[in-house]
């Protein structure tokens, strides 16, 4: 049996429409399939669990697969829940973002995504294991004491600073509705830059540690891309054991926008101000004012100081 984990409610509603065209298809098919139609990312977590435990992978009754319906942040719910199950993950992205489908190549058709999902072989994939200071409004959920798994990356600094920017915001919608998602942040790179300030930062890395004085932004990755495409690091894998790390500093805030079109070529990593480090560990911390924030999947986790550690194969993907 086949679970659809949907969220209605995912990109301002997209998720309902995408999950009638994908269960039209499913039915044609013939497939066994049990759908848990949820409106947020905590519900879906709560009935996958509920599912787990009543049908284990494997045997007659078992569970072939999760597949998700949704967005980054109905995918990154399920993680903590799937990791290690043996139970395989598919994704058909929509959200507002899709990131995670995107740093894995994935189609953003329904039909095709589906098509990719009942058809591939489980992979197992690393996965990051995020532990830091998350925010006193985070009830109930993982402590600060706990690792929680992130698949894609973590954006500390400048980048983390425009994504809450952008979720505050209220032209986040009318971009979202007129399907221009990526033009909202491009306004919030503007809006934090009248005010973002770089710190110093710190970040230990295998042990090694490495100083920044005027740090911009950090991004610890487990895939290539993040935040709407953006190679931040080009040459990371989700399947090799390591984390790569990319840290842009010591520039001024002309050369900081400068660099953001150079992000989706990769490009940027030949720049004088930026470093590319790699590693199984890394701990991140800021010496500054202000807080240095952290989103992790497109979720804002908090702020540094931080570490993150490669958990090799812990998760099976159907990509």
């Amino acid at each position: 049996m086949w679970i659809f984990a949907v969220n209605e409610q995912a990109g301002g509603g997209r998720g309902r429409a995408v999950w009638r065209k994908v269960e039209a298809d499913v039915k044609r098919r013939g497939i066994p399939y049990l759908a848990l139609l949820t409106s947020c990312p905590e519900q879906a977590s709560s009935r996958i669990r509920e599912e787990l435990a009543l049908h284990p992978a494997g045997g007659i009754n078992g569970i072939k697969g999760v597949i998700v319906v949704g967005g980054d942040g109905t995918l990154h719910g399920l993680l903590p829940v799937l990791a290690n199950s043996g139970v395989p993950l598919g994704i058909i992205p929509a959200g507002s973002g899709n990131d995670t489908a995107r740093a894995l190549g994935l189609s953003k058709q329904p039909i095709q995504a589906l098509e990719r999902a009942l058809s591939s072989a489980a992979r197992p994939v690393d996965l990051l294991l995020f532990t830091g200071c998350l925010p006193s409004t985070t009830a109930p959920g993982p402590n600060a004491a706990e690792p929680r798994p992130i698949l894609t990356a973590l954006a500390i600094g400048f980048d983390a600073a425009v994504a809450d920017a952008v979720n505050r915001s209220s032209y986040k919608k009318l971009c979202n509705l007129l399907r221009v998602g990526s033009l909202a942040y491009i306004i919030g790179v503007f809006q934090t830059l009248l005010t973002y300030r770089p710190q110093k930062l710190q970040l230990t890395v295998d042990g090694k540690e490495h100083a920044f004085e005027r740090g911009w932004l950090s991004a610890v990755c487990n895939t290539s891309s993040y935040g709407g495409g953006l190679r931040i690091c080009p040459e990371a894998s989700s399947t090799d054991g390591l984390l790569d790390v990319c840290v842009v500093h010591s520039c001024t805030p002309l050369q900081l926008l400068r660099l953001f079109p150079t992000l989706l070529s990769g490009s940027h990593i030949r720049l004088p101000y930026v470093t590319l480090l790699r590693g199984r560990s890394v701990t991140v911390a800021a010496d500054g004012p202000a807080r240095t924030r952290v989103f992790g999947d497109g979720e804002t986790l908090g702020a540094v100081p931080l570490t993150a550690q490669s958990a090799p194969g812990k998760l099976l993907l159907l990509y």
